[in-house]
This record gives structure tokens, sequence and C-alpha cells, in this order.
């Protein structure tokens, strides 16, 4: 049987989802980049890039970006969108992926985290994210405040697009949260799960400070603003690679 997000991410993801684009990319990015000092020609890792839409956001600086994701869909379609830009995709579990430690920066953004129910399964972003970077790189973690979720979860939402009518219902439990998407088009139905694992900002912190990583900067939304438990959306960490 295969995992939630071997099946999830699609085709019907990406109509789904076709929102998260380029623009989107730079909304999420260019504030906080001001906080990572990359310059031309430097080299980063995108972990779980889907789309490539923030691989592509690099490149556009100059940066040259690996970008791993495990979906073929996802792949292709970043392949179909990049152009003249410095980005070699390749497809990869991140549990198991091997990257030289040859990079100034890694990313692991937009939630790309706890999809797995072990917790040492997810904690392998870390690891990998540790052995990819140059001593003192920087490694930048994007990642839900479920505060934030527990306080503003929509139990269900319809909507219709480009032919689609789309249901999704949310719920949390046993530490998860919870999606079911049921996607309705003429006769075909078609239902996904996503499954995410919730963490608080102090085992998160932990589990950095355990695989190397110094935090620089901890931010509560991509505007840069501080990170407040209680109540801002995203937990954004900026860290170091300091070996022991």
């Amino acid at each position: 049987m295969k995992a939630w997000f071997e099946e999830h991410f699609q085709e019907d993801y990406l109509r789904v989802y076709d929102h998260r684009d380029e623009e989107k990319a730079a909304d999420e990015l260019s504030y906080i980049m001001q906080y990572i000092p990359l310059q031309r020609g430097m080299n980063a890792v995108d972990l779980c890039c889907g789309n490539g839409r923030h691989s592509r956001w690099l490149a556009r600086l100059g940066i040259h970006v690996t970008a791993v994701d495990l979906s073929p869909a996802l792949l292709k379609k970043a392949i179909d969108l990049t152009s003249d830009l410095p980005v070699q995709y390749m497809r990869g579990d991140v549990r198991n992926i091997s990257l030289k430690a040859e990079h100034d920066a890694v990313f692991n953004l937009f939630t790309s985290f706890g999809y797995f129910s072990d917790d040492a399964e997810n904690e392998l972003v870390f690891v990998r994210a540790f052995e990819a970077l140059k001593e003192d790189g920087w490694f930048f973690f994007d990642y839900l405040n479920p505060n934030y979720v527990k306080q503003n979860l929509v139990p269900i939402d319809c909507s219709e697009k480009d032919g689609l009518k789309i249901t999704q219902e949310r719920h949390i439990s046993s530490g998860f949260v919870n999606k079911r998407i049921t996607i309705q088009e003429q006769e075909s139905k078609r239902e996904y799960g996503e499954r995410v694992k919730l963490y608080e900002h102090s085992e998160l912190q932990r589990m950095l400070s355990r695989n190397g990583f110094v935090i620089e900067h901890l931010f509560g939304d991509y505007d840069a603003t501080p990170f407040r438990e209680d109540d801002s959306p995203r937990q954004i960490f900026i860290c170091r690679k300091r070996s022991p």
C-alpha cells in the first residue's frame, strides 16, 4: 500500500493548487531571504521542491539549485516551467538521498515536513540538510504553527475550478492534521488524503539542535515578523550548520 504522499502529488494536485505559483513563491521568500546572505553563483538545495516555484525564484537570483522531489508528476511540471535557469531536478525520497557537503544553503519550504508517522523518519530531513551543507551553511526551514492550525482550522469547504468540484475536509486527531480532498469531474470521483504530524516549536528546536544546527532567526510569517507561539501562522527557522 502506497503512502498518502505517493498517491496525492499527481496531476489533480497541480490543478487544485495551481494558485501556488511564481508570484506566491516571491511573496514567501522575498523578505526572509534578506537574512540569508547568498550571492550569485552559490549552490543551494530545495528539498521537496514540488513544481519548482521556489527553486526557480532562487535561480533567477543566480543561485545554482539542486531541486529534489519524489513525485514524477510534479517534477515533470517543474521541468516544463523551467528554461534557461540553473536548476537541476532530481527524483528522490528525502529520507534516502545522498548529497555532497558542497552547498551554501538548503531549503525545506511550505510544510514539506511531518509526512511520516515516525519522528526519526521526519528528522531525516534535518540529517540530509546537514549532510548537504558546507560548514556554516544556511538552512531555511518553513513549517506550520500547530497552535494557529488548531485555532483556525476550517472543517470543510467546497469550491469549483476548471470543471472540478472540490471538497476539502479537515480534522485533527492523534497529533496529526488530516485532510481529505474529494474531486468530482463529470462522472468521475477521486479522493486523496493528506496527513501531517504537528510539531510544537520546542520539539523542532530540539531536533534542529541535535542535528548540528544553530538557530539564527525565528519568524512567524513570510513578512519576517517575529514568531509568537500563540498566533503566528508559520514557524520559519533560519539556521546555520555548526559541526561539533
